[in-house]
């Protein structure tokens, strides 16, 4: 069995996102709660330990604004495994026996999966086989709980099944069937995908400190959205409900737009001086960094 795990190169740290960087008093600690490695500490700037970090990725299923995130291109990923009907997803441990690779599959967050389940027409295999020997198998029960939440929520929503094969189970590897002109059609967009890799990896630093004022939704809600967007009328109610949070401006509002501004994700937007700010509920991550900085406590989430 090999010893390969993922690393702390396997995330992409935005420091001006962390909402305690973005507002000391916050009490967001939810990527340290849910490293199984005590490998993240957060104090002027988020710190990964690079011997303890083993590329998990839970802290990037917890962190609401997007300030730790998958390095890794979810897209062509989503791409692959389209291209077979019995697609499986695995690791950076089972790369040989698997269509599409994640670098662990704990940082299949509800988003990445609920996208799966409705972007893909056929049941997905989940290759699981190299997790108990594996520095990050506790990331397994976490990943099966909300396969299982998932399955329950869409059985009225239809979409693809997906299946957990644990160790133990035989996971039937089917390649993509191809046709002359498929062969060279597809060799020259595996050229141009590997091309993008490579100029993505030289110009995009996995470490950054954007701007505080910078607005932007994390990459697996920008997922969900997009998803959501494909899908029928009837059907984007229920499958947005669990995401679907409200905010509540109460009189004792001053109308400073400070929550405006410490938004990281544009969920709030200044308007007139007099008024509470605009609300765009597609946009909210349920973070509640405007709740905890509102001086006034005017805002219920």
């Amino acid at each position: 069995m090999p010893e390969q795990t993922g690393g702390r190169n396997d995330l992409r740290i935005d420091h001006s996102r962390c909402l305690p960087i973005r507002y000391s008093e916050s009490s967001c600690r939810r990527c340290i709660e849910a490293c199984p490695h005590g490998a993240i500490s957060i104090d002027e700037q988020i710190t990964v330990d690079q011997e303890r970090c083993k590329g998990c990725l839970l802290c990037t299923v917890v962190c609401p604004s997007g300030a730790l995130e998958i390095n890794h291109d979810f897209a062509a990923c989503l791409a692959a495994l389209a291209k077979v009907t019995k697609p499986v997803l695995g690791c950076c441990r089972t790369t040989e026996s698997a269509n599409a690779t994640l670098p662990c599959l704990g940082g299949l967050s509800d988003e990445h999966l609920l996208t799966l389940i409705h972007r893909l027409n056929t049941d997905l295999t989940l290759h699981l086989g190299s997790c108990p020997d594996c520095p990050n198998n506790s990331m397994v029960a976490l990943l099966q709980e909300r396969v299982s939440l998932l399955d329950e929520q869409k059985r009225d929503q239809g979409g693809c099944r997906i299946i957990t094969a644990e160790a133990g189970t035989n996971v039937t590897l089917q390649h993509e069937q191809l046709d002359r002109r498929s062969f060279f059609s597809s060799f020259r967009n595996a050229l141009f995908q590997t091309a993008a890799v490579v100029m993505n990896s030289a110009t995009e630093p996995v470490e950054q400190n954007g701007s505080y004022g910078d607005k932007r939704l994390p990459q697996r809600r920008e997922l969900l959205n997009q998803t959501i967007s494909k899908l029928s009328a009837d059907l984007q109610g229920q499958v947005s409900k669990p995401f679907s949070h409200q905010i509540t401006f109460s009189p004792d509002c001053a109308a400073c737009q400070g929550c405006a501004a410490i938004c990281p994700t544009g969920a709030l937007t200044t308007t007139d001086r007099a008024q509470h700010p605009a609300f765009k509920q597609d946009h909210c991550t349920g973070c509640g960094l405007c709740v905890e900085f509102c001086l006034d406590q005017a805002i219920s989430l």
